[in-house]
């Protein structure tokens, strides 16, 4: 069995504006580290002007409250995030952890480039994907596919959310990490 509590993974989610990257943005960043005994770190963002989709619209209104009381500058949240890896990771990279991670790595480039920087220190460049985890899982037979999916996977592998914590950042990367274990032990599973 993989010891998963002494290794830099990090369940990452965001909750955008929509899902282009070239005219929405991020809103929202969880930050859910796989080793539960380092805090997790949830970051709202505050843009000047903001485009919308209309799915992604009618999501925020599941944290718009509490996303007014405390978003911050794309440049504070830059800040926020390097902080928090630097403090809680001895300055060690992170390998981000997402379902669909690529969506979520794009978003957060862009804020880096919103911040005036290339990228977020501290994150690295590879990552691990759930989807693609469960699509190699399915292959085999030892899921069915509609598990694939991200809430497939949360049903097949009975894992949680509250329903007011669903499509949230810090809601989505927590059931993301715990999925992660779940597909690993899957894997051990294998031979």
């Amino acid at each position: 069995m993989i010891n998963l509590n002494h290794k830099n993974l990090v369940a990452i989610d965001v909750e955008t504006s929509g899902a282009n990257p070239f005219k929405h943005d991020v809103l929202a960043i969880g930050i859910f580290p796989i080793n539960r005994s380092i805090p997790p770190k949830n970051i709202y963002i505050r843009h000047e002007a903001i485009e919308w989709s209309s799915y992604a619209h009618e999501i925020f209104q599941a944290y718009a409250t509490e996303w007014r009381e405390k978003a911050v500058s794309p440049t504070l949240a830059y800040i926020e995030i390097e902080k928090y890896i630097s403090e809680n990771f001895q300055d060690q990279t992170i390998t981000p952890v997402g379902h669909n991670i690529g969506f979520d790595l794009v978003f957060l480039k862009k804020l880096a480039f919103q911040s005036g920087n290339d990228q977020i220190s501290g994150i690295s460049h590879r990552a691990v994907d759930t989807h693609s985890l469960l699509y190699v899982l399915a292959l085999e037979n030892k899921i069915p596919s509609s598990a694939v999916t991200s809430d497939g996977a949360f049903s097949y592998f009975e894992i949680e959310i509250k329903e007011k914590d669903r499509h949230t950042a810090i809601g989505d990367a927590e059931a993301t990490s715990d999925l992660l274990r779940k597909i690993l032990n899957k894997f051990g599973e294998i031979t």
